[in-house]
């Protein structure tokens, strides 16, 4: 990897925690770090902020004990840190550097507090749809996620072109010996 990759890479993962961490201190700021107090409109009644604390897993979800909840996304981060210092491609870079830096800010949390402070709140009534509450690194983990499937997708539609044009070329009949004579 070149040094403008890895710089690439570095720099995206202390952006997206740094920006991670400086939100949820922001908002620990403007609540009170108080749980279950009105929410803080954005757009309406579609986004919010709402203070909570995750002692759990992804989506609140528990799974084992409490020393898992490091363990797991920590084993994450190293490989992620190995992907993301291997890539020779800058959009990989980016990737890895936001799911990087969003798994870090939820592992600062973890040590830091014993919990993951989660805030962005998003709701739509009208069909009765409300997500997870969650934070900037969850989501930063969420679009790198997303920009690697999307590179892989392209990178498999790149190859099967390939592959089908050599399949074309490979099929593509020469001149027999019948075909160059010609009668008068």
């Amino acid at each position: 990897m070149s040094a403008t990759l890895r710089r690439s890479f570095v720099w995206t993962a202390i952006t997206a925690l740094f920006l991670d961490q400086l939100t949820k201190i922001l908002v620990y700021g403007i609540t009170g770090g108080v749980e279950g107090a009105a929410p803080i409109p954005l757009i309406g009644s579609i986004l919010k902020i709402s203070y909570t604390t995750n002692l759990r897993g992804v989506f609140g979800i528990p799974f084992g004990p409490r020393f898992m909840y490091l363990l797991l996304p920590g084993l994450g981060a190293l490989l992620v840190l190995f992907f993301g210092l291997k890539t020779r491609s800058n959009f990989l870079g980016f990737a890895y550097g936001l799911i990087l830096g969003g798994a870090l800010g939820n592992i600062i949390d973890r040590l830091r507090l014993g919990y993951v402070i989660d805030f962005i709140d998003f709701e739509l009534r009208a069909i009765r749809f409300r997500w997870f509450t969650f934070n900037l690194a969850d989501a930063f983990v969420v679009a790198g996620v997303i920009m690697i499937f999307i590179n892989e997708f392209i990178a498999g539609i790149k190859s099967r072109r390939v592959k089908d044009k050599e399949a074309i070329e490979d099929e593509t009949p020469g001149l027999s010996g019948q075909q160059l004579h010609h009668p008068d």
